[in-house]
């Protein structure tokens, strides 16, 4: 069994006295006692858009024996993520790339620009990606809510890549962005990840924003199955 953590949209601010960074220090400090095969960050890591002082002051408290890989998201720099980073974590400039498990694929996708670059969505539909493989990326692919960040700030191609996701042979979608927990079906299951940073209420069509507790989702992948729940660290 594959034992994945995800979180995301960390917002880290640069102040050094702050309840969103002691959050992100009690996330490391629970992974650096419970290692996992792999921990993904999927975007918006810094307080202060692609804020480099914020990437060196995370990546320094990364875990040094856990394998991880970040994503940018909409309030990310890639330039300065790869720069900070490095090859081990971020992979490449594109920060797209695969990862075989035994009997599915890992595919991590950049959507930080708020859509998918043309050769990543070609490359979602490849028959070469195994059936019931697994994406993560930062932005929700399908429409879930009437609500503000659905409103406001979707996914640019959203119907396209939704599209394309229900014909490839992805089955489930990691993501973040709207900082709440949510899940739906159709096609392929899309799982939200919420923030430690704030929340922000998924249905209302106003912004309404409430103090983020400490969430991380575990992912345990077995053969062809993935399951996975939103672990708070603060219960």
């Amino acid at each position: 069994m594959t034992v994945i953590y995800q979180i995301t949209d960390t917002h880290v601010p640069l102040e050094a006295e702050n309840p969103v960074k002691t959050n992100f220090l009690i996330l490391m400090d629970y992974v650096r006692q419970n290692p996992a095969d792999l921990l993904v960050i999927t975007g918006d890591l810094p307080g202060e858009d692609g804020n480099k002082q914020v990437y060196q002051w995370m990546k320094a408290q990364l875990p040094q024996d856990q394998k991880t890989y970040v994503i940018p998201g909409n309030h990310d720099d890639d330039a300065n993520l790869y720069a900070i980073f490095g090859k081990d974590i971020c992979v490449n400039t594109s920060f797209f790339h695969t990862l075989a498990l035994d009997e599915i694929d890992l595919v991590f996708t950049n959507t930080g620009s708020g859509r998918f670059p043309p050769d990543q969505l070609k490359y979602l539909e490849n028959e070469s990606i195994r059936d019931k493989s697994v994406v993560f990326t930062h932005y929700p692919t399908k429409k879930i809510s009437n609500g503000f960040m659905d409103t406001n700030y979707p996914l640019q191609d959203i119907c396209e890549a939704d599209a394309v996701l229900r014909r490839s042979n992805i089955a489930h979608v990691f993501c973040g962005h709207f900082h709440t927990e949510h899940e739906t079906l159709g096609g392929y299951e899309l799982h939200v990840t919420p923030s430690p940073a704030f929340e922000v209420a998924l249905n209302e069509v106003e912004l309404n924003r409430s103090r983020g507790r400490i969430p991380l989702r575990r992912i345990e992948i077995e053969g062809t199955s993935t399951r996975s729940e939103v672990i708070y660290l603060d219960d």
